[in-house]
């Protein structure tokens, strides 16, 4: 009997602390949390969160970070759930993101405040858990494609490496032929120097005949100029010329024996 008694003293302890637990665990959760239940689903990584981790609300802690856990669906997606005090005013437009504490080490969770004329976010029958939007996260765009940026990088050096075994004596001969046209070079040095310098001659010559050819043409220019003025003189003078020459023969054709004697007597008159 009395070792019967002892069991079920036993018994009656380890249910009492399973009791205890389970009232602690519900009070932590429900109570100590401030008895208003969150979910966030965050599409980014949450590192440095754990349970327990500060919820704040424009820079005041409300709350705390119950659980969090992975989406059977999308394991890209992180649910977490957090507990807040009752009076804090969470709304439908109201953001949640995650915010380093920095030196202190960890992270928290941060909530916007959202606008004045959204509604309360409030728990329903069918949504027993309200979600708060995850705040979009600067800059995860470029995150999300560098693997696939290093991916690519990667095949591109795999297809470089490849097309250089393939075609590793031709590099070599071309690398050959560079090095023997260098060496040639090098050994060309004074008579490509001396092509360069005649080549700066050759230059300044042709500058110096270019500024000759200027002023011959300048001095030709000018004896066109007075030969053209001389030619339009000239032919003033024939235009005077002429014009005096066709006078004299319209009264030489109108009178030509007039015209002979000197025009000073006159023809006596025929007799009738």
């Amino acid at each position: 009997m009395e070792t019967r008694a002892n069991y079920l003293m036993i018994g009656g302890f380890i249910l009492g602390a399973l009791a205890f637990v389970f009232i602690f665990v519900f009070w932590i959760t429900n109570i100590a949390g401030g008895g208003n239940r969150y979910q966030i689903i965050f599409d980014s990584s949450v590192a440095g969160l754990t349970a327990g981790s500060r919820v704040g609300f424009n820079g005041i802690k409300v709350g705390e970070v119950q659980s969090f856990e992975l989406d059977p669906k999308d394991a890209r997606k992180i649910r977490v759930v957090i507990s807040v005090q009752d009076n804090t005013p969470i709304r439908e437009d109201s953001l949640a993101t995650i915010k380093s504490l920095g030196l202190a080490g960890g992270s928290a969770v941060e909530i916007s405040p959202g606008s004045p004329d959204s509604p309360f976010l409030v728990a329903t029958e069918d949504n027993p858990i309200p979600t708060i939007r995850a705040q979009p996260i600067a800059g995860a765009g470029i995150f999300d494609a560098a693997p696939v940026a290093l991916n690519t990088a990667n095949a591109f050096i795999k297809r470089l490496d490849a097309l250089i075994a393939a075609n590793e004596q031709e590099i070599s001969d071309t690398m050959k032929n560079v090095d023997a046209f260098t060496t040639m070079l090098e050994g060309k040095n004074q008579e490509i120097e001396q092509a360069i310098e005649d080549l700066r001659s050759g230059a300044a010559d042709f500058r110096a005949v270019s500024t000759k050819l200027d002023k011959n043409l300048d001095e030709l220019t000018l004896q066109a100029k007075q030969g053209m003025q001389d030619f339009s003189a000239a032919m003033q003078q024939a235009r005077r010329t002429a014009a005096t020459l066709d006078r004299v023969l319209k009264k030489f054709e109108a009178n030509p024996t007039s015209f002979i004697l000197g025009g000073s007597r006159q023809q006596p008159a025929p007799r009738r």
